[in-house]
Formats: C-alpha cells, structure tokens, sequence
C-alpha cells in the first residue's frame, strides 16, 4: 500500500485502467458469446420449424397444440411427392436459368461501369454516378408497367429474357464495386498501362481478382433477390411451363385448403442454391471483411 502511495498519480490512474479492462475482458468475452449463441438460436428455430414440418404428414401441421417432430416417423417421401404434385423440377430449372443469366449479366455489366467510374476520367462522370444511384432508388413497382409494355412490344413474355430484363442491369453492384475499386492504388493501373494492356485486359487481369470479396458479397445479393423474385415473374410467365420456384410455391394455396406440408418441402428444397452459393463463397466474404477491417 505504501508503495502504491508512491506512485505518481497517473501511474496510479494507469493502473486502475489496466484492471477495469483486464475485468472487463473476463465478464465481455462469455456474454459476448452468450449473445451470439442466442442470436443464431433465434435465427436458427424458423428454419428448423421448417425442415421438421416438411417431413410431417399434413394433419400434424395443423395440430393444436403444436408439435414440434412427426408423430411416428420422418416422411421424407414428401419430397418425391412434391415432384409428382406440380412440375417443380421445371419451376427450379426455370429460377436457375433466370437467376443465372440474371447474375452474369448485371455482374459483367457492373465491374465495366464501376471500372470506368472509379479509375478512368470522362466528362460528367459523377453527374452520370449520381443518375445511376437514382435508378437504383426507383422500386420495381413504379416503373413495372411501362417495362411490362416494352416486353409485351417486343415478344418477350414468356421467356427467359423476359423473365429476367428487370434483373439483367443493377445499380447496387456499380455503387458496391466502385467504392471498392476506388481504394485500389492506380500504380498498378499506371504499371499495366506503360506496359501496353487494354484497359478490359486491366480490368479482368489486374481489378477483378483485387476485388474478388466484393464480387463475391454482390454475386450472393444479386442471386438472393433474382431468386426470390415474385412480382415480375408472375406478371410475364403466364404460362406454367415458364413459372419461376416462387410463383409455383402459389399453387400449393388453395381457397378453401393449403397444403402447408408441400410449401415448406417446396421451401426447403428451394433454399438449397443459395445456401450452397453462400458456402461456396463465404471464405471470400470473410477476406472482405478482414480488408474492410485493415482498410478501417
């Protein structure tokens, strides 16, 4: 006691401040992760109430009180069944291919806009951002008509670039990648171009690899929301052979009846692209978050 009497004052508030934090990282470390524990258990119940009433036979979904696992057994028959009920296997394969081409096409267009609003120099260029982050403010719904008049005009309902026009061009991945490109210092640019490459040769050699986390972050965002797509779908594929996995979840709702057992299987088996996608690329997220925390 004596000896800490001595000390200098701001020795002694130095001390006191090594102590709160020291007790404080005993105390913040388990609630920190109590937390996230509870967050992902929160999270994690629909899902799971979903899976488990996929597999229950129709009577036992409407039970009350609820029943959380089948009376006897897992019907994973519903799966076959879900097949045999609606051609869902045409509903899947028509969101892949609108999805896909949706994906390929707003991704390739989105890395040549950002690359020119980020590293190269025209007249106007931030007049022309800004116009394009007011198209990205524009809902679907307001411009839904006149788009559906230009398909209707040129042939396109019921097809696949009909289905997929509205999707084909986003200007949330121009916004995402040019602020990403933006923190790329132009000494590599500068380099390229002394050594005679092409400014596409620059943006797929040298850009696109540098900016592999935030492509990846958009080619998740972009499929989700070609994926889950539902207004545009059901007003240009009329015909059932050109529904998309959620115009064809509808079906399953009746007016006096709804098959509660066939949309949770349809659900399940229609969240499976984008959990594999979100696995395939998650080592890509977490890079983006390590170089957003460096950049920070």
């Amino acid at each position: 006691m004596e000896r800490a009497a001595r000390l200098p004052a701001s020795a002694r508030a130095a001390a006191r401040t090594a102590r709160w934090l020291r007790l404080r990282k005993t105390w913040s470390t388990p609630v920190f992760y109590a937390l996230v524990i509870a967050g992902g258990l929160v999270m994690f119940v629909p899902l799971a109430w979903v899976l488990l009433t996929s597999l229950k036979m129709p009577e036992e979904v409407t039970r009350i009180p609820i029943t959380w696992l089948p009376d006897r057994a897992f019907h994973f028959t519903n799966y076959v069944e879900l097949f045999k009920v609606q051609p869902f296997a045409r509903y899947f394969y028509n969101s892949m291919v609108v999805s896909i081409l949706s994906l390929l096409s707003s991704s390739a267009l989105a890395c040549l806009a950002a690359y020119a609003f980020a590293k190269i120099e025209f007249r106007f260029k931030e007049f022309f951002f800004v116009l394009i982050l007011g198209v990205f403010m524009v809902p679907l719904e307001a411009v839904v008509l006149p788009t559906y008049l230009m398909v209707t005009k040129v042939g396109w309902v019921n097809t696949y670039v009909g289905l997929a026009l509205p999707n084909l061009f986003t200007a949330f991945g121009v916004y995402l990648l040019r602020q990403f490109m933006e923190g790329i210092p132009d000494d590599y640019i500068d380099a390229a171009r002394v050594d005679g490459a092409s400014e596409l040769r620059i943006l797929w050699k040298i850009m696109v690899p540098l900016i592999t986390p935030a492509l990846a972050s958009f080619v998740i965002i972009k499929f989700m929301w070609s994926w889950n797509d539902f207004l545009w779908p059901v007003i240009v594929g009329q015909q059932q052979q050109m529904f998309t996995v959620t115009v064809g979840l509808v079906n399953f709702a009746g007016v006096y009846y709804t098959n509660w057992t066939m949309i949770t299987t349809a659900t399940v088996f229609s969240m499976l692209p984008m959990i594999l996608i979100f696995i395939f690329l998650q080592r890509y997220l977490v890079q983006g978050l390590v170089l957003s925390g460096i950049k920070g």
